[in-house]
């Protein structure tokens, strides 16, 4: 993914809002790749170890893992509307919308590289 190099002449709002968008980018791209392995490794859970209960696991996040997407989605488009802030409120409001969503991908990456690590002990004690 390649980045945008911001220049001299952008405002703050223009920087804030590059800077986002491109953080955005990263975990909408970050979270497709988690969407493909988590279906490889219900797969490999359900058919090499035969677990049925680590491959619902799998199958779960993937779910979940979508529905953060979906969100992800949607605050991307509504995050031109930072632009539009002529006030402290607002300004707070989307950094703090920012950091509720950043706050949720990384709690949503953290529970699902806990569950890739129990597939990958259970790979090495079989």
């Amino acid at each position: 993914m390649e980045l945008n190099p911001l220049l001299n002449h952008n405002t703050d709002e223009e920087i804030i809002l590059a800077k986002r968008t491109q953080e955005l980018d990263v975990w909408l791209s970050h979270l497709s790749y988690v969407t493909d392995e988590s279906d490889w490794l219900a797969k490999i859970a359900s058919n090499k170890l035969n677990d049925k209960v680590l491959r619902d696991s799998f199958l779960e996040k993937s779910e979940q893992n979508t529905v953060i997407m979906n969100e992800l989605h949607n605050y991307r488009s509504s995050i031109e509307k930072y632009n539009e802030c002529d006030d402290l409120e607002c300004d707070v409001y989307y950094v703090n919308l920012h950091d509720t969503y950043c706050t949720k991908y990384l709690k949503h990456l953290e529970t699902y590289r806990t569950l890739k690590n129990d597939l990958y002990l259970k790979i090495l004690t079989s």
